[in-house]
């Protein structure tokens, strides 16, 4: 069942920065998000070059509706879960010691065209910034 909800957010997606709204930080210059199903698992790839020309790429999986995940390699959060709420929309969240510090909900468009995250970012003690960008579905 959760492969057949997986289904409309794979592929590969495609920053749309006029979109896009940022309260923290700049917006990339270009971003691309792939989103591929190994065996019921949701693969993240994401690249993104920033305002300044440099390039970061990172990956993730977890199980949707799964358990949380344990990370180990980040000092900043520990563990990790990604859910569906409803059919349009996947969310993650990102934790240390229980507290949520790190939440994105992938919203698909009624189309399917267009994938919208809105990522929010709770600074513990200080204050919650909250970015989303636009991704448009690559043909």
């Amino acid at each position: 069942m959760n492969e057949d909800k997986l289904a409309p957010f794979l592929g590969t997606w495609i920053l749309d920065a006029e979109e896009s709204d940022f309260e923290q930080g700049d917006p990339p210059k270009s971003a691309t998000l792939k989103i591929d199903d190994n065996f019921g698992m949701a693969v993240f790839t994401m690249n993104q070059v920033d305002a300044d020309g440099e390039i970061t790429n990172d990956t993730f999986e977890a199980m949707p509706d799964g358990p949380e995940v344990k990370l180990g390699k980040s000092g900043l959060v520990d563990a990790m879960r990604l859910v569906f709420q409803g059919d349009r929309k996947l969310v993650s969240e990102a934790r240390r010691g229980g507290l949520t510090l790190m939440k994105a909900e992938r919203e698909l468009s009624n189309d399917g065209g267009t994938l919208t995250i809105t990522q929010t970012v709770h600074l513990v003690d200080v204050a919650s910034f909250t970015n989303i960008t636009v991704y448009r579905k690559a043909q």
